[in-house]
């Protein structure tokens, strides 16, 4: 947006490394969908759709029918609806070509022969798909097959869980306990993290989400993506607030002297959540500036005072939030989330910026 204190920068290239880089780890008999709900995971459906497909991409997956919409104005590719299959709704889904994952009995059920679905076992995380249990139930009662059997990982990002392999234990055993013809459907297991964890989980599709956007799908590991956002905010207003004062809303941070502070228009109604007041860092010329006090919805202060061997910054002049300085993941450390929740919640009124 025009004159937006605050700016977004996406490098579509970054992106498209990515996705080649996980598509080198799967091979040639795996397809690597590409995972594109909440716009995108926050830069842009319109920026992320074209640019993966340019890199590969032949299969998007949304969590909401609203959301393919969007992404099928873009592509004439495969796009695989999360949240299963709305009563009603089976002719919007073929008139716009998009594939329902099925989670429950009454999906199934409901489901035409000519719509073309995927099942979801649900192997651990008690949240969407068929129980283990009733699945062949549903097999013997289909009226046509799926085009791909999936679950879903709980915790692949830990290494030290064993919760996985005891998932893919489930599942093998659920496909070997169905009908002939289920046996030979494709399947899809892994996420961004389950890519990493075992190459016989990768089987015939994996569905990476938020290592395509640049954060880490191996926490113990240095992140092996690249960064793919650089977030930056301007400077409003400098002033030097004198010791004993306090900063921000309900006097949360009082000066113990005088101290330079700077003033970003940024703030909770950006994804900058309240969490980082007092904690959170942003960076100038790779100098970690503290934040003092409360995050308040447009604007954060941030202490200047202790930079050394850098020019002084001045009103007008920008502030690093995300970049070689600070990445997703430790933005969302320091603000006691995950990398997920940050990309996702990057300002909608920010200007972006694609190269």
């Amino acid at each position: 947006m025009k004159h937006s204190p605050t700016r977004i920068i996406i490098n579509t290239s970054a992106l498209q490394g990515n996705y080649k880089f996980l598509t080198s780890k799967v091979g040639q008999t795996c397809q690597t969908a590409a995972v594109v709900k909440a716009n995108g995971y926050g830069l842009g459906v319109d920026v992320v759709v074209p640019a993966l497909e340019q890199a590969g991409a032949k299969f998007f997956y949304v969590a909401h029918f609203a959301e393919a919409l969007t992404v099928r104005q873009l592509t004439s590719a495969p796009i695989a609806v999360l949240g299963g299959l709305p009563r009603g709704a089976a002719d919007d889904y073929k008139n716009n070509r998009i594939v329902p994952v099925l989670n429950t009995a009454e999906e199934i059920t409901n489901c035409p022969a000519d719509l073309p679905a995927i099942w979801h076992i649900d192997t651990g995380m008690n949240r969407l798909g068929l129980s283990v249990n009733e699945v062949s139930t549903f097999a013997s009662q289909a009226k046509s097959l799926p085009i791909l059997m999936m679950t879903h990982f709980t915790s692949s990002d830990d290494a030290q869980s064993s919760h996985a392999a005891e998932q893919v234990r489930k599942f093998n055993d659920c496909i070997a306990g169905l009908p002939k013809p289920f046996q030979l459907i494709p399947q899809s297991i892994c996420n961004s993290s389950g890519i990493f964890r075992n190459e016989n989980w990768h089987r015939a599709q994996t569905r990476p989400g938020v290592a395509l956007y640049g954060a880490n799908p191996t926490p113990e590991t240095k992140n092996p993506m690249s960064p793919v956002v650089t977030m930056e905010t301007r400077i409003l207003q400098i002033r030097t607030a004198r010791a004993g004062e306090t900063v921000g809303y309900n006097q949360t941070e009082t000066l113990e002297k005088d101290t330079l502070l700077a003033t970003v228009g940024l703030g909770y109604a950006d994804g900058f959540l309240r969490s980082g007041s007092s904690r959170a860092k942003l960076y100038w010329h790779g100098q970690p500036c503290k934040i003092m006090g409360r995050v308040s919805m447009d604007l954060i202060v941030v202490d200047i005072n202790n930079l050394k061997n850098c020019p002084t910054p001045k009103q007008g002049d920008h502030l690093e939030v995300l970049g070689n300085h600070q990445s997703v993941d430790q933005l969302a450390k320091d603000l006691g989330t995950i990398s997920y929740e940050v990309i996702t919640s990057l300002s909608q009124r920010a200007e972006r910026l694609a190269r």
